[in-house]
């Protein structure tokens, strides 16, 4: 459980980072990016949770989890008032960097084994 609420709240502060420093995804008030950041935190953290007890194999972990991250970012993004995401290469290129960030930061953090 110790590291499913560090993996929420690593990815929750990447997450914020990325949105807040950066013009691809624009939010209207600080409140809406502290809730979404913390809403993509929560999903991704769940979903890659749920991913790595459903499946073995890594590799199909990992791509169904950076799938994922993209559906939970455009479903934050579009439930949220005061999102915007602008439609450019850039801003794909960008949202695929965070996503597999995301991802990665979630299978380190919730790895069950003690190093």
């Amino acid at each position: 459980m110790y590291n499913f609420y560090t993996a929420f709240v690593t990815v929750s502060v990447l997450a914020f980072i990325a949105i807040y420093n950066t013009s691809f995804i624009t939010v209207v008030t600080l409140g809406g990016t502290v809730l979404g950041s913390a809403l993509i935190g929560l999903c991704s953290a769940l979903f890659v949770s749920l991913l790595r007890k459903a499946l073995s194999k890594k590799t199909v972990r990992c791509v169904l989890g950076v799938i994922g991250c993209g559906c939970i970012i455009g479903a934050t993004a579009s439930c949220l008032p005061g999102w915007e995401i602008k439609p450019d290469k850039e801003t794909a290129l960008f949202l695929l960097a965070l996503c597999v960030l995301v991802t990665e930061i979630n299978e380190y953090t919730l790895n069950d084994r003690i190093i």
